[in-house]
């Protein structure tokens, strides 16, 4: 599992959140492609994202 930091509030978060819990990604240049919880995959521009770090869970 990793923890996804948004720079600013984004519609895959709920809400004002800018963290996002997810099972996996990948790099791909200027995108990253996030695996969510559900299985389901979306990919995001990496200049939204501060950081993705391994989740402590």
């Amino acid at each position: 599992m990793y923890e996804v930091q948004f720079e600013d509030p984004h519609m895959l978060t709920d809400g004002e959140e800018t963290s996002l819990t997810i099972a996996d990604y990948e790099d791909v240049g200027s995108m990253l492609i996030l695996e969510l919880e559900d299985g389901m995959t979306r990919s995001v521009g990496k200049q939204l994202v501060e950081s993705v770090e391994e989740s402590a869970q």
